[in-house]
C-alpha cells in the first residue's frame, strides 16, 4: 500500500517537499489555509542567494548551496510542462560599501566563490556574478500547475486545529471546519504560522514582517541586483524595479505603512537617484518565518513520531527549499526501511 503524506503549508518549502516525496513514491496531499503559494513565497524578491552568507552560521549557506542551479533547470521543466516562465535570470549581485572585505574574502576563499571588483558611483563595489533571481509570483503559479500535473492533491482554504491528541502517532488531523486530514505522515511546512498548529514552536519560529515597493517599468536599466546595508534593489525582465525590504517583528500585523514606503524610497533613491522620477506603483508586505540564527527546523517532531517539521527559513525559504525538501525526503524514506 502506498504511504500517504499530508503537507501542511503550501509555500515554496511545502511545494518542493511535495514534489520530492512524490518522486520517491509517496502519495502526497498539500493543505493550505489560503491558496497555494500566496503568502511569503509570493511576496519575496526571489534572490537565489543568502545575501550575506559570510555573517551567518555555515548551516545557512550549506542549505542554500546549488539552489541557483536547481532553479535554472527546474524553471525549464516548469515552462515545458505549464507554459509559464518563472523568469530565472542570472543577473549577478553587486555588494555596495560599506562591507567587511576581510570577512568576505575569507568566506569566498573557503568556498571558492567568484567575486570581482567593480566600480559603482566612483567607489569600489564587489560583484558576485553567479547570483541569480527568479520571479516569485510566476514561479509559484507555475508550481501549482505542475503539482496538479504530477497528481499531487491540493486542499486550499483549509486551516488545521492545534493537535490535542496525546498519542505518539496520529493518523488524522482535525480542520477548523470539522473535517479530517488523514495520512501516515504529516510534514508541517507552514512557515511563520507553525505555532498556530503546533504551539510549542511559538518562541522558535515567529513572524517577521517585510514590506517592499515596486517602481513602474521605465527606460532605466539596472544590470545587477544591488545590495547595501541590508537593503536591495533589482529589476525584472519587463523593467519593473523591486526594492526591499523592512524587517519588523510586529506579530501577524500585515498592514503596509507610509513610513515604510518613505524609508524604502529614500534607500532606493540614495543608490539610484534616477528613481526619484519614477512612480512607485505597488507596495506590499509578507511574513517571513523568523528563527534563531536564521537556521530552520528540519527534523522529526519530538512529540509525535510521524510528524516532521520543515519551517523557520526566515528570508531564505526559496533558496533553502530544494535542500530542505531533500532532507525531509531522506528522513521519510529512511523511516520506511
Amino acid at each position: 500500500m502506498t504511504t500517504k503524506v499530508a503537507i501542511i503549508g503550501g509555500g515554496i518549502i511545502g511545494c518542493l517537499t511535495a514534489i520530492k516525496l512524490k518522486e520517491s513514491g509517496f502519495k502526497v496531499t498539500i493543505v493550505d489555509k489560503n491558496e497555494i503559494g500566496k503568502e511569503s513565497s509570493w511576496a519575496g524578491a526571489g534572490i537565489l542567494f543568502p545575501l550575506m552568507p559570510w555573517i551567518y552560521p555555515s548551516e545557512v549557506y550549506d542549505l542554500c548551496l546549488n539552489s541557483a542551479e536547481f532553479y535554472k533547470e527546474f524553471s525549464k521543466k516548469l515552462f515545458k510542462v505549464t507554459g509559464i516562465d518563472p523568469e530565472f535570470d542570472r543577473t549577478g549581485m553587486m555588494i555596495i560599501p560599506p562591507y567587511d572585505l576581510i570577512k568576505i574574502n575569507k568566506w569566498a576563499s573557503k568556498h571558492q566563490y567568484k567575486i570581482e571588483d567593480v566600480e559603482f558611483h566612483k567607489s569600489t563595489a564587489l560583484l558576485l556574478p553567479l547570483v541569480a533571481q527568479i520571479r516569485s509570483p510566476r514561479l509559484m503559479k507555475a508550481i501549482k500547475k505542475y503539482l496538479i500535473h504530477q497528481g499531487i492533491k491540493i486542499i486550499e482554504n483549509t486551516e488545521l486545529c492545534p493537535i490535542k491528541n496525546s498519542a505518539k502517532l496520529i493518523n488524522e488531523w482535525l480542520t477548523k471546519d470539522n473535517n479530517l486530514i488523514k495520512a501516515d505522515y504529516f510534514i508541517v511546512t507552514s512557515g511563520a504560522w507553525v505555532s498556530m498548529i503546533k504551539p510549542k514552536y511559538t518562541n522558535k519560529i515567529y513572524p517577521v514582517r517585510g514590506q517592499m515597493i515596486q517602481y513602474k517599468a521605465s527606460e532605466l536599466k539596472i544590470n545587477h541586483i544591488l545590495y547595501s546595508d541590508d537593503f536591495y534593489i533589482l529589476q525584472r525582465k519587463d523593467g519593473v524595479i523591486i526594492a526591499g525590504s523592512t524587517v519588523e517583528e510586529v506579530g501577524f500585523d500585515d498592514k503596509i505603512t507610509i513610513e515604510s514606503i518613505d524609508y524604502l524610497k529614500k534607500k532606493s533613491e540614495s543608490l539610484i537617484p534616477e528613481l526619484k522620477n519614477i512612480i512607485v506603483e505597488n507596495h506590499w508586505s509578507g511574513f517571513r518565518p523568523g528563527s534563531k540564527n536564521n537556521i530552520p527546523i528540519i527534523r522529526k517532531d519530538d512529540e509525535f513520531e510521524n510528524i516532521f517539521i520543515n519551517s523557520g527559513h526566515f528570508r531564505y525559504g526559496l533558496t533553502m527549499a530544494p535542500k530542505s525538501a531533500e532532507i525531509i525526503n531522506n528522513l521519510l524514506v529512511n523511516s520506511q526501511l
